[in-house]
């Protein structure tokens, strides 16, 4: 080969050769830089299913950017030889480095703690390397790592087949890997995951430390046999001067059982990085050689420690007052981690923090699918391509998995787990969800074996959060409130999830054996006009990360310890922000930034129930204006606009000129301007610093009049048809209700028993219209105005506030499907008849009948999109 060019490279010479490859230093004549070419054995390659799988591993490792893994350049076939193209790495490896006694314990920790780091990027990206060995690690004069050869790698699969673990053997019935490092597991033929390689790891480290091997043997059955059934000598009793704390990290990752290892190489490498710390801060205590060396010394050094305890504690006075403050904390700053055309959502980090899965709704914006990509630039990697939508991935902890939800046309939806590189799809169970943008569904507990799974209910089971097991398919109930967007504490023994019509958010525990002990805590209410949702975990398990949804449609990210009756406080980052997402490992925090402009639309009526033409856009600017209100006498518009800065209540003529601020309230939310019946007074909600309250104020202008004061929030109010009463919607028992009170102030007093939001009366008075909840989907009911018995009217409606009743019928706008806005369409009342009248093209927000009767006004979403935004260096 030496002298030979195989295609664009000039082989220069041989660098080593091993089981599965010769390896050659090149020079690539395209780029003028050297390179190494492994050529694989053309026995190993010959069956095509070999050859395949070989070529497959060998692309996901070249999707492998890290600085301690090798890179690869190329996969080719020239001159009947398999190729694979590498960078060349002018150094040595570790099985020439280890001196006969060992490492010293420093150098050892620096390498090991690179080569952890590269293990973990790996296993995050659904890769175990199988043949771990110090012939295998790279070091090169700057001390820089390189794990080389994922060669051996074989991509995380479901639930490996006996089939599939026989196809783990070579031809002549050799297990893959090298005998001496192998895991007992590896060693049998069994089906492996990562922590096949902490075992491995933990035998080089073993090695490196007392240069000798963890097991021996003069063939390699006697090698396997030694793995199997011995225990290797403590590695205090081969080198002298080892800490105790080196010693219990080898012993646990070499354990026989994989349970009782490392689980994760995250954690190794987080129990070898504060071992470094303490070796190279010189406080780490080791095991002396003799006990008299260190009696010896014990006098002297207690009359070092008395004669500086003064000085040390002035000293400590001093450090005291300076640190009292704490360290400076860098000042967070969120960048955009994705820009594409329409919606980006549900963000999932990988365990190591370097990757991220999403949902997306394609370039087209025509259907959501799974994708996964690097922090950074980069293109997308598409995951699945099913003609129905697919939500919330979420990845496995041990990152070889990623589930999500898949929402079909009919209304049904599944949850479906794949490899995190792709691969065949496996259905794990049918689920009862509602396919919301803003909610997510999944998440995987501690050890990687259940989901947590939110569930609408089957026939008259109530609604709550799940377990559902990876491995059996058992589906065991954890709680029985309506339940979305859980998120299982780093400890495995906590949920935190949105308890919906519950209101806030709520804390639910887990026994070991993950069984519920007792009922569900509530940690946040619902406050300030606006709703928790999407809790997710800081690294420390002390805190939570959650979006406050806002009525009005905005939303920020706050932060709470995660116990009951502490103050939620803001983050710096995150507003219009939802749906976040935390790394453990990399410090970052991903969340959905969410971009949309509303205008207001007008669809003109022939006769009741009858439309007479398309929607004509009315009000529009570069801002949002919606919750639209016509006078009394249809030649004013009243409507929320945040084209000052601020949201606030503007009047337009009814052709849309002539707008006119006419709050000043500086606060996030004013909207649902409803005029009075004699057109006078217009009545709105609006949170100013704290929980909404009703307001009252001349069409004229003025200062508006403060109709309530809680407690709890009060929302979408409406006139009675004699101007006497208000109907609204609060949450002062802790559940949205309509209530009413007198025009002119008063006592509220309680209307529904059972959920209620938005209200209208009828034309006579006589019957309260009302929506049910503030959900996406709600339903309408009615219930007489003077008390009497609830019930339903129509099942479809796509908002609370997207209805309006008239003498003969009601407008609304339907919940169409899970995916689609929505119809236009009238409800008779003599014939009970539904009729569709006019699509709704995009999400709507707010609408309003005109008093004769002959339009309606609604406000759309006419540009909306969404993004990824990142923070890096988040605690």
């Amino acid at each position: 080969m030496t002298g030979r060019r195989i295609l664009h490279y000039d082989v220069l010479e041989k660098l080593g050769e091993g089981g599965m490859g010769v390896v050659y230093k090149a020079r690539d004549t395209h780029l003028d830089r050297l390179v190494a070419i492994k050529v694989l054995p053309a026995e190993k390659v010959a069956d095509p299913e070999r050859r395949r799988r070989f070529v497959q591993e060998a692309r996901a490792a070249s999707a492998l950017q890290h600085p301690n893994i090798i890179t690869v350049h190329d996969i080719a076939q020239a001159d009947g030889l398999d190729l694979i193209v590498m960078e060349y790495i002018p150094g040595k490896t570790l099985d020439v480095l280890i001196p006969r006694k060992g490492m010293r314990l420093s150098l050892s920790l620096k390498y090991a703690v690179q080569i952890a780091d590269a293990l973990a990027r790996a296993h995050g990206s659904g890769i175990i390397h199988r043949d771990l060995k110090p012939s295998n690690v790279m070091v090169d004069e700057h001390g820089l790592v390189k794990v080389l050869d994922f060669g051996l790698a074989k991509l995380t699969e479901a639930a490996a087949s006996e089939a599939e673990t026989a196809t783990m053997r070579t031809g002549e019935g050799v297990v893959l890997g090298t005998a001496a490092y192998m895991s007992p597991e590896q060693a049998e033929g069994k089906p492996i995951d990562p922590r096949s390689d902490v075992f491995s790891f933990g035998s080089m480290f073993y090695e490196m430390l007392t240069g000798q091997r963890a097991f021996r043997g003069d063939t390699a059955a006697s090698a396997i046999a030694s793995i199997l059934r011995e225990e290797p000598k403590p590695i205090s009793q081969v080198a002298e001067g080892l800490p105790p704390d080196a010693s219990k990290i080898v012993k646990r990752c070499l354990r026989k059982d994989p349970e009782h290892r490392f689980q994760h190489m995250d954690d190794l490498k987080v129990a070898l990085e504060e071992l470094k710390e303490e070796s190279d801060s010189g406080t780490l205590s080791v095991a002396a050689a003799t006990g008299r060396a260190q009696a010896t010394r014990r006098w002297a050094w207690v009359w070092g420690v008395a004669g500086a305890a003064a000085l040390a504690a002035v000293s400590l006075g001093v450090w005291f007052l300076q640190s009292k403050a704490g360290p400076p904390t860098p000042a967070l700053r969120a960048i955009p981690l994705t820009s594409y055309a329409g919606f980006e959502l549900d963000p999932s980090f990988s365990p190591d923090g370097n990757q991220i899965a999403f949902s997306w709704d394609g370039e087209k914006q025509d259907n959501y699918d799974i994708y996964i990509k690097l922090v950074g630039p980069g293109t997308p990697l598409r995951l699945t391509s099913d003609p129905a939508q697919d939500r919330n991935p979420a990845w496995s902890p041990d990152g070889r998995w990623i589930a999500f939800v898949r929402f079909f046309a009919s209304g049904a939806s599944s949850v479906f787990v794949m490899p995190a590189l792709g691969g065949s799809e496996r259905k794990l169970a049918d689920v009862n969800m509602s396919n919301a943008l803003d909610w997510s569904w999944l998440a995987w507990t501690r050890d990687g074996k259940w989901l947590v799974v939110p569930d609408d209910g089957r026939g008259q089971e109530p609604k709550g959060l799940f377990l559902l097991s990876l491995q059996s398919g058992e589906r065991r109930r954890i709680t029985s409130l309506p339940s979305v967007s859980p998120a299982v504490s780093p400890d495995g023994l906590r949920i935190v999830f949105d308890g919906q019509a519950a209101g806030g958010l709520y804390l639910a525990s887990l026994s070991e054996d993950m069984r519920p002990t007792g009922e569900p805590v509530r940690l946040i209410l619902t406050e300030q006009g606006r709703t928790p949702m999407n809790p997710v975990w800081t690294s420390d398990g002390e805190e939570i990360v959650f979006s406050l949804a806002g009525h009005g449609g905005e939303s920020s990210l706050w932060r709470v310890a995660a116990s009951p009756g502490s103050p939620p406080r803001p983050l710096p980052v995150g507003e219009v922000g939802t749906l976040p997402a935390i790394s453990h490992a990399a410090g970052r925090l991903a969340y959905v930034r969410g971009s949309r402009d509303a205008d207001i639309w007008r669809v003109d009526l022939r006769a009741p129930g009858e439309s007479a033409g398309p929607p004509v856009k009315l009000i529009s600017s570069t801002t949002n204006e919606f919750c639209p209100a016509y006078s009394p006498d249809g030649r004013r518009i009243a409507y929320s606009s945040l084209r000052s800065g601020s949201q606030e209540l503007w009047i337009s003529n009814a052709d849309g000129s002539n707008p006119v601020q006419l709050t000043s309230s500086g606060g996030p939310v004013t909207d649902n301007a409803r005029w009075s019946p004699d057109g006078g007074s217009l009545l709105f909600d609006s949170r100013v610093g704290g929980p909404r309250d009703l307001y009252l104020v001349s069409p004229d202008g003025g200062v508006p009049r403060r109709l309530t004061s809680g407690p709890g929030n009060s929302l979408e109010a409406r006139w009675s048809r004699d101007g006497n009463w208000i109907y609204f919607a609060s949450d002062r028992t802790g559940r949205h209700e309509v209530w009413k009170m007198p025009a002119n102030g008063g006592t509220p007093v309680q209307v529904t028993q059972h959920g209620g939001a938005a209200a209208y009366e009828s034309a006579d008075g006589k019957v309260l219209y009302y929506a049910k909840d503030f959900n996406f989907p709600t339903s309408l009911w009615k219930v007489p105005t003077g008390g009497g018995t609830e019930t339903q009217v129509l099942d479809s409606l796509s908002y609370s506030f997207n209805f309006a009743v008239v003498e003969e019928g009601i407008y609304f706008v339907s919940a169409h499907g899970q995916r689609e806005p929505g119809v236009l369409c009238f409800f008779d009342f003599s014939t009970h008849a539904l009729r569709q009248l006019v699509p709704i093209t995009k999400w709507s927000w707010g609408f309003a009948i005109a008093d004769d009767h002959r339009s309606i006004l609604y406000s759309q979403f006419d540009r909306s999109g969404a993004d990824l935004m990142l923070v890096d260096n988040f605690r």
